[in-house]
């Protein structure tokens, strides 16, 4: 496989944009190997990397296994927005920088091979671009998703931890407008996600409430959709915010995008290794 580190150069923003990145194109190994089967944008959660995916998962062997090209870009803290006080982050991620990686790298651009997908803060972001553009990917991924940003907004008011994080995106008074509150999001965009057939796939570990109440957001959010028609897929089992449960809802995702049993696969690899 080829691991790809890169800065690409958003003109737009006047910025570069660490990007990392997996092509699945090992023959040695995998004589079916080189053929792009779809490419995964991951993005990552809050005070991490694009990197944190291919370091702390075994995102690699995933695409080695299943053929996915996969686009890690590093969105420092902005929640994948247009920032009050910082780069347009949005505008980067959902137009800027898939035109400059295709013109580089020829990524494919076809809906049908493009999805996206992040945990916690960046499952707050795939949840906010793959909405706003169901006409450019095919499904979106969100685990332990912060899915209802104005609660992690009112949370934080008073919190200098929280205000540190929120403020520069969202301003001081960490206002939360409709765009960007999911809850609204998910209402209006859901006539148009389902007429293209997207399909969303949302994990949530049971115990994670520790920091931000994150499983109640996600309870917020499948109740302000399950009176819409977007096609929601939504799993939980037990777990906490860490990269055990990720790892196993990326696994999951990839069959979820699949239609077939990729991520059971792994859990019995899983299960046979730790009962050998």
């Amino acid at each position: 496989m080829a691991f790809v580190n890169t800065a690409v150069f958003v003109p737009e923003a006047n910025m570069n944009v660490n990007v990392a990145m997996v092509f699945p194109n090992d023959r040695r190994w995998n004589p079916e190997a080189g053929e792009i089967k779809g490419v995964i944008t991951l993005l990552h959660g809050a005070y991490g990397c694009g990197e944190d995916w291919l370091r702390l998962t075994a995102a690699g062997r995933y695409a080695y296994d299943t053929g996915y090209l996969l686009i890690c870009p590093g969105v420092g803290n902005s929640f994948c927005r247009n920032m009050t006080y910082g780069p347009p982050w949005f505008d980067i991620l959902a137009g800027y920088l898939p035109r400059e990686l295709h013109k580089i790298f020829k990524i494919p651009g076809d809906r049908e091979k493009n999805h996206i997908a992040g945990l916690s803060m960046g499952g707050y972001g795939a949840m906010r671009i793959g909405l706003a553009f169901p006409e450019r990917y095919a499904t979106i991924g969100a685990f332990s998703g912060a899915m209802d940003l104005a609660a992690s907004a009112a949370m934080s008011i008073n919190v200098p931890a929280g205000r540190t994080l929120l403020a520069p995106v969202l301003g001081e008074n960490l206002a939360v407008p409709d765009e960007a509150d999911l809850l609204k999001a998910a209402v209006k965009a859901a006539e148009k996600s389902r007429a293209l057939g997207q399909r969303i796939f949302i994990t949530c570990g049971r115990q994670d409430e520790l920091s931000h109440h994150i499983y109640t957001q996600n309870q917020n959010f499948l109740r302000a959709a399950k009176n819409t028609s977007l096609d929601i897929t939504y799993r939980e089992w037990d777990g906490f915010h860490e990269w055990h449960f990720w790892d196993r809802s990326l696994a999951e995702y990839i069959g979820f995008i699949e239609k077939n049993d990729y991520g059971i696969q792994k859990r019995r690899n899983w299960q046979s290794g730790e009962q050998g």
